[in-house]
């Protein structure tokens, strides 16, 4: 699968989760104690209920992160979220919403995991919105891919893939599923049948037009 529009709107993933490794560098290294111990693999900073944007040069909101928790740990420089979000918003008013039960991020921020109910969601002005669900999510930010060897469901209003194992390639603008690959075309939605008037007033609109 290439260049098809089941698969543009990941492409926006990488983006996202470039602002969001730069963020979590400043944030963190602006709120780093000397509680560590080395040797431990224990957290030095704690942020709690944390929501944080970052705007554009011209003042408009691109991004959004927030978490219920982020720990860093000093003895690798690795950072671990709880209920982490991310919400792009284009500059077309279109949006993509990443969120999971949990996140990490290595030292060196080159690798980024999600896991556990991964969602991956458009909204806003986009016109066909797809959403990718699956349970785990890593994404190697420096080569520019991301993959999971779980499950995989990509849906909109009219079609659902499923699949087990993704590979991404932001570069290439490709995404693969790796077996398994079904495609549903699903039926179009029906439009709700207007309510019919009561009887009465259908009576009473008569009787006026009669008049």
């Amino acid at each position: 699968m290439s260049d098809r529009p089941a698969i543009w709107f990941p492409l926006a993933l990488l983006a996202v989760l470039a602002l969001l490794t730069t963020w979590l560098d400043f944030q963190v290294r602006n709120s780093i104690t000397e509680r560590a111990i080395r040797g431990r693999h224990d957290p030095d900073t704690l942020l709690h209920n944390f929501v944080t944007r970052q705007t554009s040069a011209k003042g408009a909101l691109e991004l959004t992160l927030r978490a219920r928790q982020l720990r860093h740990y000093m003895d690798d420089d690795s950072s671990a979220l709880d209920l982490p979000v991310v919400e792009q918003l284009g500059a077309k008013g279109d949006t993509l919403t990443v969120r999971s039960e949990r996140g990490t991020a290595s030292g060196d921020r080159s690798q980024v995991e999600f896991f556990d109910r991964v969602v991956l969601k458009q909204g806003g002005t986009v016109k066909e919105p797809y959403t990718l669900e699956t349970s785990y999510l890593k994404v190697l930010t420096e080569s520019q891919r991301a993959s999971t060897d779980r499950d995989v469901r990509i849906i909109n209003a009219r079609t659902q893939i499923t699949g087990h194992g993704l590979d991404f390639d932001f570069k290439a603008r490709t995404l693969t599923l790796r077996s398994n690959v079904r495609v549903t075309y699903l039926p179009p939605r029906k439009h709700a049948a207007p309510t019919p008037a009561p009887a009465k007033t259908v009576r009473r609109a008569a009787a006026r037009a009669a008049r």
